[in-house]
């Protein structure tokens, strides 16, 4: 990503985005037209337990119930109203961390439904009625008979002419085989003028990150055109791969400009300030990431899930000389090979720092200049070339070969000592013998001092064992 999409272009997708989150499968009418415009969600995880915050922003053609059917690896611990408030407080973080990188680098209610009649497959774990929403969560044991009892299920809840696809029905079953096998039943009122529901959070035991998509395209709203974003929180960075391969891009993320690299870790205050739930999970400081999608929900072919070895620990080897010699005045070629350690894919780039405290760029250029795609355990070699000015003293100088990835900050450094010396017929070696030379003489110099000091000392000794004698 270039540098102006990073000031300019993210800080704007920040402020740009509506405050809503969650998805689901939704069920409504088949003559009224469902639109859910827009999602977002925030997705804590820390190893064991999730915290899920759900809403949707959603229209119809004409007022009416929907059912909205969300997936879950496990019975949650508690379900809860939200605010919008946790996106507000998220969305303010965000800003501000960026404005710093900016300036761095310059119960059951009593409304319940009882769910119509229940089947041996179906077992109801909760009920109740949290604000506008009207929810059951369900363990399906066997797809059989849940097209009956969730036409029941809904009709009891006020839905009419309701059905549930072929293709709904076949994603339910496909959960199932995935061992997914809660599901939470949310019945909400929709109108002609799009509105944002308040959030639900769900705090659930999983043993990987899940974040459901596939239900949204086999339900009703699977052909409206929307942005998805989803916000992370984990602790540590989930690979890109992760979610590239279920069309999200990262508007957030891991990024350098110039020597400054940038994160978005949160603080345990920040944490509290999004939700008492997520700082519950957390006691060191997790990683903020955010992805986002826009396009037909029916496109949505896979989940967001993230198991342990899907999270990104890069590592780069960086095999080189640890003395390199450039002769001021002309140009000189340096080889720096690089190999990807890591279990993750990177996009890297090499620069040099630190070395002169004048070290100017115009003094040496890098190919590649710009970021590479390296796979795991391939192997590339940039070349530098130095023209180093003829007016820089000769000496030895401290250089840092820095990597940089785009997608995971910096990565790698390697100190080197770079040696310059002067335009002779005996190149660096000559300078090399003349500095050994000195390294000598000095050595020589010390050694004659030291020897005189232990003359002195015995002619001492000799002189006070004669008079003793006598």
């Amino acid at each position: 990503m270039k540098k102006i999409a990073l000031f300019i272009i993210i800080p704007m997708l920040m402020l740009s985005f509506p405050a809503v989150c969650g998805d689901g499968g939704i069920i409504g009418p088949p003559q009224i037209y469902i639109q859910e415009k827009a999602q977002n969600a925030i997705v804590a995880w820390n190893g064991t337990e999730e915290v899920l915050i759900l809403s949707i922003d959603i229209q119809s053609s004409e007022p009416t119930k929907v059912l909205r059917v969300i997936p879950l690896p496990s019975n949650p611990i508690s379900v809860t109203e939200g605010s919008f408030d946790s996106f507000v407080k998220l969305q303010e973080i965000i800003n501000k961390k960026w404005q710093e990188i900016w300036n761095r680098s310059k119960g059951y209610g009593e409304n319940a439904q009882d769910g119509g009649t229940l089947s041996a497959n179906i077992e109801i774990t909760f009920q109740d009625t949290i604000g506008v929403h009207n929810i059951t969560i369900v363990k399906i044991l066997d797809v059989t008979n849940f097209s009956d009892w969730a036409t029941d299920f809904a009709i009891s809840a006020g839905l009419t002419d309701i059905t549930f696809s072929s293709k709904f029905q076949g994603m339910v079953e496909e959960y199932l085989n995935d061992n997914i096998s809660y599901f939470v039943f949310d019945i909400i009122d929709t109108t002609k003028d799009e509105s944002s529901i308040n959030p639900i959070i769900y705090r659930f035991k999983t043993d990987f990150l899940f974040y459901p998509l596939k239900i949204t395209a086999a339900s009703d709203v699977g052909e409206t055109y929307a942005s998805v974003r989803v916000f992370c929180i984990a602790k540590e960075v989930i690979k890109a791969e992760v979610f590239s391969e279920v069309s999200f891009y990262s508007n957030l993320g891991y990024y350098s400009y110039d020597d400054l690299a940038y994160d978005m870790n949160l603080t345990e205050d920040e944490l509290l300030e999004i939700s008492q739930e997520i700082y519950d999970l957390f006691k060191g400081d997790p990683i903020l990431m955010s992805y986002q999608y826009y396009g037909r929900y029916s496109s949505l072919d896979g989940d967001i899930i993230a198991f342990e070895e899907d999270f990104a620990y890069p590592d780069l080897d960086i095999i080189a000389e640890d003395n390199i010699f450039v002769e001021r005045g002309e140009k000189s070629i340096v080889n720096v090979t690089v190999k990807n350690t890591g279990n993750t894919n990177l996009n890297v780039m090499l620069d040099v720092t630190d070395g002169l405290e004048w070290l100017e760029h115009s003094w040496f250029s890098i190919q590649p200049s710009w970021y590479i795609d390296m796979d795991v355990d391939e192997e590339t070699t940039f070349q530098i070339l130095f023209d180093i000015p003829v007016n820089i003293a000769l000496g030895d100088y401290s250089v840092t070969y820095d990597m940089k990835s785009s997608n995971y900050g910096p990565v790698k450094q390697k100190n080197i000592v770079m040696t310059i010396y002067d335009k002779t017929e005996g190149g660096p070696g000559l300078y090399q013998d003349v500095q050994d030379l000195k390294t000598e003489m000095s050595y020589l110099v010390i050694s004659t001092i030291f020897c005189i000091f232990l003359i002195a000392a015995l002619i001492v000794v000799v002189i006070a064992t004669i008079f003793k004698k006598r």
